[in-house]
């Protein structure tokens, strides 16, 4: 018997990425096929259910999936974060939506087990087939997410994450190595660990991060990369653990400087703690990007609050950031402080600490003119005037900027030498190196 067809959309950020590849394992697995949008028995949308944006762009994307589908007979499903947190909500509010499921296999097997192919698999996508806030998937991808936890023990006041995701879970390390094994078999060159809370995970008998990247390096990936790692984290012996065997990159949310505030968050340390940790972290990896999340207009921030962030965001000289207006969300403690912002208020201060960060990070970039760098290569490039687009060390995928090498013959995945010969905001403008 010949299995249906499936398209996977997913919306979010790279740890649902993760989440979709092992779906789509899982799928396969049951005997079932991927399949472009347009000809797919059922449309699998991965939806974020972060903040109220993520929320919006995953019910757009619904919708979109639900007019493609249903004119041709197929079924749609939602799944994962946004499921979990509104369910009852979307059952009512979207009825068009054939399945929710949070975060279990079982119906999806169910239903695809019932419906048939509805047209041949394969073939190009029609003009304006595509979902809003859609990730396409990779057959044969760069870069692959490898999911290391999942869940959150912290209680930070303006985190839904642990009602939708629940307490702390290691992956097992023997599963983080099979989904690692796999992807470098599809063509993979650098593995991504994502987590809640990466710095954290640990096995009973196994160890910690040091042993699972030094046994991912020896299943031959290109990089290694930890995104998530929380600043109380960052030992020395996983900044040891890094510089052996993973590239120069640290991804830590620190949210905020002014100590009064991350107390209000339910976070730890503050703005001269941060700078020693930067510190530190540099003096294991000079050549570091460092990337950080911060949220503006917290309840019970002042103007105080802000220029001491914008202090520190200029002493810390992060090569990347995300800057957010602070979005209560129903049912953690910071959507009920006193001292409200407001909407307004919250956008202007995001979009002054957000120039900072541009500000900073400029200078950051620049200082890679002039240097000799290796681009993994997303674009490969043929012909006369070949120009190839992929990315350094310091650049994560989806989330940072990229590099545009002109005169580099090659195809994706391979690892070029080139000189940085200039700078466009975050990405980076090089030449072949022959």
């Amino acid at each position: 018997m010949i299995g249906a067809s499936f398209a996977i959309v997913t919306l979010g950020c790279p740890k649902n990425e993760a989440d979709s590849d092992r779906l789509e394992a899982a799928l396969r697995g049951a005997g079932h096929r991927p399949a472009p949008l347009s000809s797919a028995d059922l449309v699998l949308v991965n939806t974020c259910g972060f903040i109220d944006a993520a929320k919006q762009e995953s019910i757009d994307a619904l919708l979109d999936a639900c007019e493609l589908a249903h004119e041709r007979g197929a079924r749609v499903a939602a799944y994962g974060c946004l499921v979990a947190r509104h369910a009852d909500e979307l059952r009512t509010e979207l009825p068009e939506v054939d399945l929710f499921s949070p975060f279990d296999l079982t119906p999806i097997l169910e239903l695809l087990q019932r419906v048939g192919p509805t047209s041949a698999e394969g073939g190009e996508e029609p003009a304006g087939a595509a979902v809003a806030g859609a990730v396409a998937r990779r057959p044969r991808p760069v870069h692959s997410y490898l999911k290391i936890s999942d869940g959150c023990d912290r209680r930070c006041t303006y985190c839904a994450i642990p009602l939708i995701k629940g307490t702390y879970e290691a992956v097992p390390p023997r599963q983080i190595l099979r989904h690692a094994e796999a992807a470098l078999e599809r063509g993979a060159r650098e593995l991504v660990l994502v987590g809640q809370d990466t710095s954290r995970w640990q096995a009973a008998g196994y160890g910690g991060l040091g042993r699972l990247l030094g046994d991912l390096r020896g299943l031959g990936a290109t990089w290694l990369r930890l995104l998530y790692l929380q600043p109380d984290g960052v030992s020395d012996a996983l900044l040891e653990a890094l510089a052996a065997s993973a590239v120069p990159y640290l991804d830590l949310p620190l949210q905020h400087a002014s100590r009064r505030i991350l107390r209000a968050m339910g976070r730890r340390g503050d703005g001269q703690a941060y700078l020693e940790l930067l510190d530190r972290v540099r003096s294991v990896l000079p050549d570091v990007a460092l990337r950080s999340t911060f949220i503006a207009g917290f309840p019970g921030e002042t103007e105080a609050d802000v220029d001491e962030l914008i202090d520190f965001i200029e002493a810390a000289a992060m090569a990347v950031a995300g800057v957010f207006p602070f979005d209560p969300q129903e049912g953690t403690i910071a959507a009920g402080l006193p001292g409200q912002v407001p909407e307004h208020v919250r956008s202007e201060r995001a979009a002054r600490v957000g120039d900072a960060v541009a500000r900073a990070a400029d200078a950051y970039w620049r200082g890679f003119v002039g240097r000799e760098v290796e681009v993994l290569l997303e674009r490969g490039s043929r012909g006369a005037a070949p120009e190839a687009v992929g990315r350094i060390a310091q650049q994560a995928p989806d989330v940072d900027g990229t590099t545009v090498v002109n005169g580099a013959v090659g195809r994706r995945g391979q690892v070029v030498r080139a000189l940085v010969d200039g700078v466009a905001g975050y990405h980076l403008l090089a030449r072949a190196v022959t």
